[in-house]
C-alpha cells in the first residue's frame, strides 16, 4: 500500500524536500508602499493605473508519489511597475520569407487589414500515471487569465498598428493606399470580415492551451482566413486570395496582411507518462511576439491570378517586467481525504489545480505592445526594401 501524501518527512527525495522548502502561493497583497507612487490624497488614480498589488513573476507546481508542491519565484510590484517609462525600444524581429520577389512586383502597397491578437488565458497540465502494479497517479494543472487589458486599449492598440506600419512604409519612400481608395475596390469591400474582435484557443506552442482575442483597426476589420482562426475558419483564407490578386491588380498595388499575436506567458510542461510517479507545470511571465505570427503578402498578375507568398517568425521576446502573478483559487484534491483514502486501500491518485491571475501594469504592457508593433513592422518593411533592391 502507498504511504499517505505528506508535507514534509525526511524521507523524501531531494527534489521534494526542495520543493518544500521553498513551496508557497502567490496570493497577491498590497504594496505596503504602494502610496508613495500614487497619486495624491483625494487625486483620482490614472487612467493607466494598475491595483498596485504585489505578486510572482513565476510559478511551478509538482506532484510526486509523496509530495505535492508549489512554488512561487520572483515578487514584483505593480505600483512600481507603474513608475517605470511608458515608452521602450522596438523589440528586434527577425522574418524568414518565402516567395519575397513577388514583393517588388507591384509599384505601390496596400494593407487592407491588420489583425492584432493578444493571448487572454494560458494553461498547462502534466501526468504521471506511475510504474507497472505499484501505480501513483498524479496530475497538475497551471491555468493563468490575463487581467488588465480593456477591449478599449487593445482597439487603440491595433489602431496604431496600422497607422504605424503606414507611417514606416512612406519613410522609406513606398507609396501605401489609402483606406478611402480601397474601399473604392469592388474587391476589397467584398472581402468577407469578422464583425468585431473574436476569439481562438488551441495548442500553440509547445504543451500549452493558450486562448486569444483578435482585434483590427476601428476602420479595417479582421479578414476571415487571415486572422488566427483554427480550423474549418482558416478555410475561408483560399476565398480571400482570389480577391486579393485581383485587388492588387486593379489597385496597382501588393497586398500585405499582417497578424501579429502578443503573448504574457510561457509554459512547460512534463507532459502525459505512464511510467513516472511524478509531474510538473511552470510557468512564467514573458512578454513577446509568438510565434504563430506571420504576415501575408499577394501579388495578382495582369490576368488577376493570385500569387500568394508569407514571412513567418522564431518569435520575440523581452525580459523587462509588466505583470504580476496572483494567485486566485487552489481546486487541487484534499490531501487528508487522499491520505485517508489510501490508507483503506482505495488506491493512490492525487489532483493538483491552480489558477492564477496574471495581473498587467497597463502602462507598462501597452508601452512593450507598442515597441513589439514597432519591432514587427520595421522588419517587414526592411524585408520589402531588400526584396526591390534598396
Amino acid at each position: 500500500m502507498r504511504p499517505p501524501m505528506r508535507h514534509g518527512s525526511t524521507g523524501l527525495t531531494a527534489m521534494a524536500v526542495a520543493l518544500l522548502a521553498l513551496a508557497g502561493s502567490a496570493f497577491a497583497q498590497a504594496d505596503p508602499f504602494g502610496a508613495l507612487y500614487g497619486p495624491p490624497p483625494g487625486a483620482p488614480p490614472a487612467k493607466d493605473a494598475s491595483s498596485g498589488r504585489t505578486g510572482s513573476t513565476s510559478i511551478s507546481g509538482a506532484v510526486g508519489r509523496s509530495y505535492v508542491g508549489a512554488q512561487a519565484g520572483g515578487q514584483v510590484s505593480l505600483a512600481q511597475l507603474d513608475m517605470m517609462p511608458d515608452m521602450a525600444p522596438p523589440l528586434p524581429v527577425a522574418l524568414q520569407g518565402h516567395a519575397t520577389r513577388y514583393l517588388a512586383n507591384r509599384p505601390k502597397i496596400a494593407i487592407p487589414g491588420y489583425s492584432l491578437a493578444f493571448v487572454q488565458g494560458a494553461s498547462a497540465s502534466a501526468f504521471g500515471g506511475g510504474a507497472g502494479l505499484d501505480t501513483s497517479q498524479r496530475r497538475t494543472q497551471i491555468a493563468t487569465r490575463l487581467v488588465g487589458l480593456t477591449d478599449e486599449m487593445a482597439r487603440d492598440l491595433a489602431d496604431m498598428a496600422y497607422a504605424d506600419l503606414v507611417a514606416q512604409l512612406e519613410a522609406a519612400g513606398f507609396e501605401v493606399i489609402d483606406p478611402a481608395q480601397l474601399q473604392s475596390s469592388d474587391q476589397v469591400r467584398g472581402l468577407a470580415r469578422h464583425g468585431d474582435a473574436f476569439g481562438g484557443k488551441g495548442i500553440i506552442d509547445s504543451r500549452a492551451t493558450k486562448a486569444w482575442i483578435v482585434y483590427g483597426p476601428r476602420s479595417l476589420a479582421p479578414i476571415k482566413g487571415y486572422a488566427f482562426e483554427t480550423g474549418m475558419g482558416a478555410i475561408a483564407a483560399s476565398g480571400a486570395l482570389m480577391s486579393f490578386g485581383r485587388a492588387s491588380r486593379d489597385l496597382d498595388a501588393v497586398i500585405i496582411v499582417p497578424r501579429l499575436l502578443i503573448d504574457y506567458i510561457d509554459m512547460e510542461s512534463t507532459g502525459q507518462r505512464t511510467y513516472s510517479g511524478s509531474a510538473s507545470v511552470d510557468a512564467e511571465l514573458r512578454f513577446g511576439i509568438n510565434p504563430t505570427s506571420r504576415i501575408d503578402f499577394v501579388w495578382g498578375n495582369n490576368g488577376g491570378g493570385a500569387m500568394p507568398g508569407w514571412f513567418t517568425t522564431k518569435g520575440a521576446f523581452t525580459p523587462q517586467p509588466f505583470g504580476i502573478l496572483a494567485q486566485t483559487a487552489d481546486r487541487s484534491d484534499s490531501i487528508a481525504t487522499h491520505n485517508a483514502l489510501v490508507t483503506i486501500g482505495f488506491g493512490s491518485i492525487y489532483r493538483q489545480s491552480l489558477v492564477y491571475d496574471a495581473e498587467i501594469s497597463p502602462k507598462r504592457y501597452a508601452a512593450l505592445s507598442r515597441a513589439a508593433v514597432q519591432g514587427f513592422n520595421a522588419a517587414l518593411v526592411t524585408e520589402i526594401r531588400k526584396a526591390r533592391g534598396q
